[in-house]
């Protein structure tokens, strides 16, 4: 997520002041995103706005010099020095601090393997393999937004050896560079989709080539030869439609495995067209309060913005025992923000920009090659000093475990929950004769209940029949699906409840996922065709209301209070929106003959009391929602007595 600001010095390009709105337009989407400020649910795609800005100046800059004769590698390559690694060292020096006080053992060793990661320029590998981008335990991370950087940084190591290699071998034909970057950009955007297609969106997510498309975008605008609006109204009404393209996913998309892939090129476009509507028109000259003049201010300090905005935030949101931050918080938050940023942007940015530090090229490359390895040493350090762990953390030992909780044997993971071959076995779909057949259909938060139920169900009278695939709704609409495995999912299912009826259907998924406005009412209009299709077929159904969820994950809010000394509240820790959410669906699906709908939460959280642990201290949940062993057991317990198996 790095706002890439192209290079500095040398090549003379006439300020562009609405690149630096465009920059402030970017990172305040990411910063409001990741602040959780209301209605901006697509803010990440600010990110996909820097990548094409940076496409676009690098690539102008480049051209430029190869095409005056200027260009040199080690010119380039001070000029990314000097604008990038300061500040980004500066950052993560000054945030291994709180890391000490703030995070636990296997956190801190994380956090200093990815300091590593950072150095490297690797760190979008590293994210990759350690979770998804949004992951409840991405919060946990105070470099995840780095990956972005690494992103970045490859692509500069790519770009001038490409260009350079496309000038000679053009010779003079202007066709050249336009038609291979443009082909580059779609076959990298192919590659992307094709990902996308393959439940691999992770890949497309973090990896640089599904990613170059967006930069190219940004590059083809800056070759000499590509159409110019000329005429003032043209310019603006091309503005005002690349403003309507940036707002519309930045205040209407969700974040999850459908990005990037074709939802990134609204954005992506967007901020393409809001480049080149802007060529050649002058920068005009603005009061202090201009609006304008205050988005040029953002803008200038969006990398500082964008560096400093996200650790602040981690560690923010640890500082609480419910690990949540209000909005007061958040207003006080992001205003320490800015003035932080401002000053990276002014001691530490500017100064090794202007060469008033590092004033010679020999002397930038030495500050990157001793910075680097200063912060190597110390990422190792750092490793080694959390292997043992302190007498504070040392009692939470037991709840640091469920960082990594094993809990694909509970679900029958690979076979009955998200099977690899996309077909569930034969076993986890197999009637048997003369018990009470009882299907379990959902996502992860039916899977969830597969071991409570088996533990608390009859085995010589009820056989558990169970199809559960993550982050798909238990529907027979396949068209209302969001990806191919969920909607292979559904014509699976459609085809199974064609040929075979069990007794009793159990509807469970994260209603609250699915339900988010303004989707309650499709949601609902899709759970009763379904209810009724299955009543149409014989088939009784009960869906179980929202499960219980906490704010976080719950093992680490139970960490942070211990180590800070605080007694756990479940109205600190619950997510109050089960409560609402299990009252409207309630009064949306009233029993009738063959359906009923049992609350979860009436059942295992009494006067909205919500347990937090159990059996002596197991958390109900290994994560923000998913059960583990016991707390499935524990909420079968109460449940399964209203779903009338008997015993």
């Amino acid at each position: 997520m790095q706002p890439g600001k192209g290079g500095i010095a040398t090549v003379r390009r006439a300020y562009r002041e609405d690149i630096d709105w465009l920059r402030a337009i970017a990172v305040l989407a990411v910063v409001a995103f990741h602040f959780e400020a209301p209605a901006v649910f697509g803010g990440f795609v600010g990110v996909d706005i820097f990548f094409v800005i940076s496409g676009y100046l690098i690539t102008g800059i480049i051209r430029s010099e190869l095409e005056s004769g200027t260009f040199s590698f080690t010119q380039f390559y001070e000029r990314r020095v000097r604008r990038l690694l300061p500040a980004l060292y500066a950052m993560v020096a000054l945030t291994a601090i709180p890391s000490f006080h703030f995070l636990l053992t296997s956190e801190r060793q994380e956090f200093f393997r990815s300091v590593a990661a950072v150095v490297t320029f690797t760190s979008n590998f590293f994210f990759w393999f350690q979770t998804g981008y949004f992951d409840h335990a991405a919060v946990e991370k105070p470099l995840l937004h780095t990956w972005s950087l690494a992103v970045e940084e490859q692509f500069y190591l790519a770009l001038p050896l490409l260009l350079w290699a496309l000038a000679r071998a053009a010779r003079g034909r202007r066709i050249v560079l336009p038609t291979a970057l443009g082909a580059l950009a779609l076959a990298s955007f192919a590659l992307c989709v094709w990902l996308m297609n393959t439940d691999r969106s992770a890949n497309a997510f973090f990896m640089s080539p599904p990613r170059a498309w967006e930069f190219l975008i940004g590059g083809i605008i800056a070759i000499p030869g590509f159409p110019v609006l000329r005429n003032a109204l043209a310019q603006q009404i091309a503005r005002g439609v690349a403003l309507v393209l940036i707002a519309i996913p930045i205040f209407s998309l969700r974040q999850g495995p459908g990005f990037p892939g074709f939802n990134a090129l609204t954005p992506c476009v967007g901020a393409a067209m809001f480049l080149w509507s802007g060529i050649g028109v002058p920068t005009l000259k603005r009061g202090p309060y201009s609006p304008l003049h205050v988005a040029r201010f953002f803008g200038q300090i969006s990398y500082s913005l964008y560096l400093w905005h996200w650790p602040l935030f981690t560690f923010a949101r640890f500082s609480k025992s419910s690990l949540v931050l209000d909005a007061g918080d958040k207003i006080a938050l992001f205003a320490l923000t800015v003035v932080i940023s401002y000053l990276s942007w002014r001691f530490v940015e500017q100064p090794f920009r202007q060469k008033s530090l590092a004033p010679t090229r020999r002397a930038a490359f030495r500050f990157a090659g001793i910075a680097s390895v200063v912060l190597l040493a110390g990422s190792a350090g750092g490793i080694v000093l959390s292997r043992t762990p302190s007498d504070a953390d040392r009692v939470a030992l037991q709840l640091e475990s469920y960082n990594t909780y094993n809990y694909q044997p509970l679900y029958r993971y690979g076979s009955c929950f998200a099977p690899r071959s996309g077909v569930f076995d034969d076993a986890c779909l197999a009637l048997a004769a003369g018990k009470t057949n009882v299907l379990l259909w959902g996502d992860s938060l039916a899977a969830h209940y597969f071991h409570g139920l088996r533990e608390t169900t009859d085995p010589q009278r009820v056989n558990i029949l169970q199809a559960t695939q993550a982050a798909c709704m238990p529907t027979l609409n396949a068209a209302a699906q969001g990806n191919s495995s969920c909607r292979d999912f559904a014509t699976q299912m459609e085809a199974f409840l064609g040929d075979r009826k069990p007794d009793l259907v159990i509807l469970s998924a994260d209603w609250l996922e699915y339900s988010r406005p303004p989707r309650f009412d499709g949601m609902i209009a899709d759970l009763r065709q379904t209810i009724s299709r299955l009543n149409g077929l014989g088939i009784s159904v009960v869906l179980l209301g929202p499960a219980v969820q906490f704010k976080a994950r719950l093992p680490s809010m139970l960490m942070r209070a211990h180590l800070r000394q605080v007694d756990p509240r479940p109205e600190d820790f619950v997510l109050a929106d089960i409560f609402s959410l299990d009252q409207q669906m309630k009064a949306a699906l009233p029993a009738h003959e063959k359906f009923s709908y049992i609350s979860v939460v009436d059942a295992v959280c009494p006067e909205w009391q919500c347990p937090l642990t159990i059996d002596g201290g197991i958390p109900l949940a290994w994560d923000h929602a998913h059960l583990t062993a016991e707390g499935s057991v524990y909420v079968m317990t109460r449940v399964e007595p209203m779903l009338g198996l008997g015993k």
